[in-house]
């Protein structure tokens, strides 16, 4: 009798949980609604589980749409497995996802105008190997932020003294070091200092990083106060200071290995690394994506790195209509991964490796590219060859067989990087700035259309990058169209030296035959500018500026421009072909 009353309990069960799924899965539209599962599966303070259910169902039912009913949602990684992720310029580290999208072809999640708000070490998404996804209409915000931010109230020749409000948990320990935590406890580590205006909400006037390290020397003061103890800090009472982070561990969007997929009508508040990175992914549509700080909380930085990063793409990458700003790094760069050969072996293979640690783990040769030999110190190319077959020593170390002959002038210290798979790039209607750093690094060999954009950035707007010796990043620009955009007073800090600027890792001896560069066009666009010049070039192959205008701001900013020609504001040096027109505005704004 017992046996029998375990058996129709269980059979029950089993009916009752099948009942939900029917009901909330349309099998003419192919649609998962989140419902059922966040109220089965899900609790009030952890929705986790119910999207590991929902996204398992959507690979069991072949689904094409996950929608969320509008709500405020909360994930935590207790429920998560993590796993070892390899994160182009975010590090190698174990992470755990919400959204783990791995394998999964054709699907768009609709958040519904949903606010997911995580809480701890929890990555939202991870698209893996996958195909054909949409992600659209959510906000991502933290409960308590990676980074944390201090209100300057003094600053003496050996101290500062900084009032943090209750959303930056802290304590300072025996050894006077001073760490950030939340309220479980949970360590948010930091490294360096950077300020803030809060009024104009973005990085201070020529403000600069300070490299403390987290071994800063403090004394907690009580009631929020702490006091940091090292000569030469710099701060202006009134202005925020923050604390940024120590490792890029929780980046909010991360795309990899995958195809055709799409970000839209998306807000980011905070991640604990970069906005959207996505790597050696084909076809890239960002529409309407918003960084910015959360409203009405004690804010001035959005994600604590940058606000979107691109490695190894191909196909098209699309941005458009998008607010990114102050986010403490750059708003993009595409590029790129040298791989420094270490060795020659005697049988023709080739050692190499990745010389920067945050691209550990990065892995090109599996789809067994074509690739280019290039000088580290020149970054000229001079041979191409196709990989056949290779093997993977450690997460930094490649053991690589060519099918093409081995160059006879190869030698150790030179860089290798995948060639002729770049994206097509169309950057349209954008706004970009209040950020720590610059705007876009430029570094795609396809076409790159830059239109109808507004630049307010610390540092240049756009950089042209690239080195072989110390970030690893292949750039190299060949057809460039820049056009319709808005630079608006940029250079108010310390990264770059005009609004367009060159900074490719090229040995001034090299200047006159690199040419890394090539084919710019820079044509209708308004400069508006209260120091800096409006271009820096050096080793590029081609420039044409023509029909720009000229606006001269002395009153926004300390101003520091002194214009006796035109020329002034160009610098190019060991550059070809170049045509600079004349600007149709010089003036002064009062």
């Amino acid at each position: 009798m017992n046996t029998l009353k375990t058996l129709s309990c269980a059979m029950l069960a089993t009916m009752l949980l099948s009942l939900p799924l029917s009901a909330q899965y349309d099998k003419r539209t192919r649609t998962v609604n989140m419902a059922s599962y966040l109220t089965r599966y899900g609790t009030d303070r952890d929705k986790s589980p119910a999207v590991v259910h929902a996204l398992n169902d959507c690979r069991r039912l072949g689904a094409k749409r996950l929608v969320f009913p509008k709500g405020t949602y909360s994930f935590r990684p207790d429920s998560l497995k993590g796993f070892m992720t390899h994160i182009s310029n975010n590090g190698s580290y174990v992470r755990r996802f919400a959204f783990d999208l791995t394998g999964i072809r054709n699907l768009e999640i609709d958040g519904g105008g949903s606010l997911f708000v995580f809480k701890g070490y929890v990555c939202p998404f991870y698209v893996n190997e996958a195909t054909g996804i949409s992600l659209h209409d959510f906000t991502v915000d933290y409960v308590r932020t990676f980074n944390s931010e201090g209100h300057i109230e003094a600053v003496s020749d050996s101290t500062m003294t900084v009032r943090f409000s209750d959303e930056y948990p802290y304590y300072v320990d025996n050894d006077h070091r001073l760490h950030f935590v939340d309220d479980e406890g949970v360590e948010y580590p930091w490294y360096y200092l950077l300020e803030f205006d809060p009024k104009r909400m973005e990085t201070a006037y020529m403000a600069r990083d300070q490299w403390t390290g987290a071994a800063l020397p403090a004394e907690d003061l009580g009631q929020g106060r702490v006091m940091l103890k090292r000569a030469g800090l710099k701060g202006i009472p009134g202005n925020v200071i923050n604390f940024g982070i120590a490792y890029r561990t929780v980046p909010a969007i991360t795309v990899t290995d995958s195809r055709d997929v799409s970000v839209k009508n998306v807000t980011l508040y905070h991640a604990g690394g970069m906005g959207v990175i996505a790597q050696r992914t084909r076809n890239i549509l960002i529409d309407s994506l918003w960084v910015t700080p959360a409203p009405g909380k004690d804010r001035v930085t959005s994600v604590a790195a940058d606000a979107t990063h691109f490695v190894n793409c191909s196909g098209y990458l699309k941005m458009y209509n998008s607010h990114l700003a102050q986010q403490t790094d750059d708003a993009t760069n595409i590029h790129g991964v040298y791989y420094r050969i270490a060795d020659v072996m005697d049988d023709g293979r080739i050692m190499v490796e990745l010389a920067n640690d945050a691209q550990y783990g990065f892995d090109i040769f599996k789809a067994k590219p074509r690739i280019e030999f290039a000088s580290a110190k020149s970054l000229v190319t001079y041979a191409h060859g196709k990989v056949k077959s290779y093997y993977a020593i450690n997460d930094h170390k490649f053991m690589v067989t060519l099918s093409t002959p081995t160059p006879a002038n190869i030698k150790k210290g030179d860089v290798i990087a995948e060639e002729g798979n770049y994206p097509d790039v169309h950057i349209k209607g954008c706004y970009f700035g209040n950020n720590r750093a610059r705007g876009l690094l430029l570094g795609s060999r396809n076409r790159m259309l830059i239109e109808d954009n507004v630049f307010h950035t610390p540092g240049a707007a756009l950089l042209l990058e690239g080195d072989g010796r110390y970030w690893f990043e292949q750039a190299g620009v060949r057809d460039v169209i820049i056009r319709h955009n808005t630079f608006d007073n940029c250079n108010f800090g310390v990264w770059g030296s005009a609004v367009i600027d060159t900074g490719s890792g090229i040995d001034k001896e090299y200047y006159d035959r690199s040419f890394y560069n090539r084919n710019l066009l820079i044509e209708d666009n308004t400069f508006r500018i209260h120091r800096s010049r409006l271009l820096h070039l050096y080793s590029v192959d081609g420039v044409n500026f023509r029909n720009n205008n000229l606006e001269i701001d002395r009153t926004t900013y300390p101003t520091t421009i002194d214009i006796v020609s035109e020329s002034d504001l160009y610098h190019t040096d060991n550059c070809r072909n170049v045509s600079i027109g004349a600007l149709n505005k010089l003036h002064s704004m009062k």
